[in-house]
């Protein structure tokens, strides 16, 4: 069953320096020349600061990696790049839905119909949502009042109430719907049907269809702008992503790799990443000049991505080689390879800012 719904939705080192081993170096240092008693008062007080600003760098940013194949999430310390936890969830797992204001991560699991919430304070999962279907595609409102998840064979769209997960509402969309997102100011859901073809927009107040976008082949993953003016269809069997004006509802068309996947915008919104699964790399997307600046190769069959903008770095998660690519997004070049849990999908907005 694994197996056959990805197919049919498609076709270990760690370079980094840790901030803590950089500063307790610092520390060696500053006290061997202390002890030489050469130093000025002001060249004292200079390495001083040095090893307080040093020791201030911020680990609270994590990122969800669902592993579809042994029914886990890895978390992983996004400063230090290091898998800090692995959490049995339900079986299959491929959504992510985070949220700070909750301090939950929502799972989709869509083997056992069903959807785990993880405590990301302490990275233990303490509920299961049941469903009656198959959620792949999950989305929190900004509120975090409300979750979306996208029932794959129903064809539809549920809207759970996260403070009483019984509270359920549910609305036909389209064939197959994969990918969710919401607008900034919570007015639209965006829910890409993949054998409709098209976008379907859903007015949340009414919770209604108030239209839809034709896009290309088989969309997938869904991304958008921080302000929202710029929604991105990623088409899997047209090896392209449709970049739609949400106000205008203009829309531009680009080539992208093999079998496109999922997708992420730069927070200035000038760059969008793009993860191909059948040639292994992400697709760095110039949207202005509708054009590639770089094509930077990952892992083995590349899915969902986020990007922990903070540090400026593109996560991805490597279905075929079970592993998450670190991508500097200011150099575009591949930092290092966390090594995750078997088949790692991480479908959807999965790094949780600081809290």
């Amino acid at each position: 069953m694994v197996q056959f719904f990805h197919i049919s939705s498609i076709i270990e080192s760690n370079h980094l320096l840790q901030p803590k081993l950089i500063q307790i170096d610092m520390n060696i240092a500053l006290s061997k020349l202390l002890k030489n008693r050469c130093l000025t008062p002001l060249i004292i007080i200079f390495l001083l600061n040095a090893c307080h600003a040093t020791s201030e760098i911020s680990d609270t940013n994590h990122a969800f990696i669902t592993n579809q194949g042994d029914n886990t999430v890895s978390v992983i310390n996004t400063t230090t790049n290091q898998v800090i936890s692995t959490i049995k969830v339900g079986k299959a797992p491929v959504g992510v839905a985070i949220s700070t204001k909750l301090q939950r991560a929502f799972i989709s699991n869509v083997e056992s119909q069903d959807i785990s919430v993880i405590n990301t304070q302490t990275n233990k999962r303490i509920d299961t949502i049941k469903i009656k279907g198959s959620p792949v595609g999950l989305a929190l409102s900004p509120d975090s009042k409300t979750l979306y998840a996208a029932d794959w064979f129903d064809n539809r769209v549920l809207a759970i109430n996260t403070q009483q997960t019984n509270d359920v509402r549910e609305l036909t969309v389209g064939d197959a719907p994969a990918g969710l997102i919401i607008s900034p100011d919570n007015q639209w859901l965006y829910i890409a049907n993949r054998d409709s073809n098209d976008i379907a927009v859903i007015n949340t107040a009414t919770f209604s269809i108030e239209k839809r976008i034709p896009v290309g082949k088989h969309p997938f993953g869904l991304a958008l702008s921080k302000t929202g003016k710029l929604l991105a269809s990623v088409n899997v069997q047209d090896d392209t992503v449709s970049i739609i004006d949400t106000q205008t509802n203009q829309q531009q068309t680009i080539k992208v790799g093999y079998h496109p996947y999922c997708a992420a915008f730069s927070s200035d919104e000038k760059i969008l990443y793009v993860t191909n699964t059948q040639d292994d790399s992400v697709t760095v997307l110039d949207i202005h000049n509708q054009k590639t600046i770089a094509t930077v190769n990952v892992g083995s069959t590349p899915e969902g991505i986020s990007i922990d903008h903070n540090n400026h770095r593109a996560y991805i998660a490597n279905w075929g080689s079970n592993n998450v690519s670190v991508i500097d997004t200011n150099t575009n070049q591949l930092l290092t390879t966390i090594k995750t849990g078997d088949k790692s999908r991480a479908f959807g907005q999965f790094i949780l800012p600081e809290q």
